[in-house]
């Protein structure tokens, strides 16, 4: 079996754990919305949760690769409750954080020689890049229409 060089593992053990939350996250605020009646919403969130799942599975090959352990405990998602703004300033943290450990993952991989993590990275990365230029566009929307008008939009019919 392969020897991971230095840092590498812990670093893909950290990303597993940040995509676990990711998606704890998403459904959860999946459910949320549809029981405020919000199902365009929610389906967004669904959408989100199954990318991330699609991420971890990313990482976990890659962790399974070096036939390193998969980390399981995480950090609990963490979104106020019947705030819509809230939850996209949470949801922005959540993906800017990950955005930041991704960016420094692709370098640290790289400087290692370890390529194909590293491409695994980048994409983790554009990613969360997405996602956070997403949730600001969101913001802006909310910024210039008004969260009501907004929010009455995302119902579904």
């Amino acid at each position: 079996m392969p020897q991971a060089p230095d840092g590498v593992v812990q670093t893909l053990q950290a990303a597993a754990a940040l995509h676990l939350t990711a998606i704890e996250n998403y459904q959860a605020q999946a459910e949320h919305l549809d029981r405020w009646g919000y199902g365009k919403l929610a389906a967004a969130c669904r959408e989100d949760a199954e990318e991330e799942r699609g991420h971890l599975r990313d990482v976990l090959a890659r962790l399974e690769f070096y036939d390193a352990e998969t980390p399981y405990a995480h950090e609990q998602p963490d979104w106020p409750r019947h705030d819509y703004e809230g939850i996209l300033a949470a949801n922005l943290a959540l993906e800017s954080a990950a955005m930041e450990v991704e960016r420094a993952a692709v370098v640290a991989c790289r400087a290692v020689g370890d390529e194909l993590s590293a491409l695994v990275f980048a994409k983790l990365l554009a990613g969360s890049e997405a996602s956070v230029a997403e949730i600001e566009a969101v913001q802006k929307v909310i910024e210039q229409i008004g969260l009501d008008n907004y929010l009455a939009n995302q119902v579904s019919g």
